[in-house]
């Protein structure tokens, strides 16, 4: 693996795609719906490295992780433009 891809890897958040069922249960003790996330964009590239690939409409999980705050989930819906 070259030096990019490991300095790529260290900004890039992981990003998974969440299944329908589990859009439900994380969203409904928020009293929220899918339409009020923040937005992610379909071409970029953080959903481009994702094993499945991303539709809009679509929710992803993002796992950041830093030293002064520890871990944190964030959510996004996939939108085209």
């Amino acid at each position: 693996m070259n030096d990019n891809v490991l300095w790529l890897n260290k900004l890039v958040p992981k990003h998974v795609l969440l299944e329908d069922s589990e859009i439900e249960s994380i969203l409904e003790p928020l009293n929220i719906i899918k339409e009020q996330l923040p937005k992610i964009l379909l071409k970029d590239p953080a959903l481009k490295a994702l094993d499945q690939e991303a539709k809009p409409g679509d929710v992803v999980e993002v796992h950041r992780v830093s030293e002064s705050a520890g871990s944190n989930l964030a959510y996004r819906v996939v939108v085209e433009e």
